[in-house]
């Protein structure tokens, strides 16, 4: 878990500089973060011999649907660190509006997931995937949201 979380911390330290370098530095610090990921949860959910083989297709189509999530959460991040010292109300209902739709969508996948785990692998192995994806998106969330001012902080 301390891989997992010395590397959300690294994710945070770059969030700042990430904006401006090119795709494909986006793509390779993607890939790696992907892998470790997947290290994580190959080393957590002691899986049996005949659940190896679902549970990675599983994994695999969570992780390929979950992108678009990461990214407009991404997107979001990227305008939040251009504006957040000068938002107007209007701006903050904007971005609220637009960050709890990406909230609702990450949750609705994780729905989705766990009931397709628990009707291939059962309750327990489900249940225990989702329990190590919140753990690693909470302490990246924690991260981030440590890292960032709050909206209007220097303006008063």
């Amino acid at each position: 878990m301390k891989k997992i979380l010395l590397f959300a911390i690294a994710l945070i330290a770059t969030l700042h500089t990430r904006i401006t370098f090119a795709q494909t530095h986006d793509e390779m610090f993607n890939s790696v973060f992907k892998q470790e990921k997947r290290a994580y949860f190959s080393d957590n959910m002691h899986l049996k011999a005949a659940e190896f083989d679902n549970f990675w297709t599983l994994y695999n189509s969570f992780e390929k649907d979950r992108t678009d999530i990461g990214q407009q959460r991404l997107d979001l991040l990227k305008v939040y660190v251009e504006k957040y010292q000068t938002m107007s109300n209007e701006d903050a209902d904007m971005f609220m509006k637009k960050w709890l739709a990406v909230d609702k969508k990450e949750d609705a996948l994780r729905i989705k997931y766990y009931k397709k785990m628990k009707k291939s692998l059962g309750a327990k192995v489900a249940a225990h995937f989702l329990q190590l994806d919140d753990y690693i998106q909470t302490a990246i969330k924690f991260e981030i949201l440590d890292e960032l001012p709050f909206i209007g902080e220097f303006t008063h």
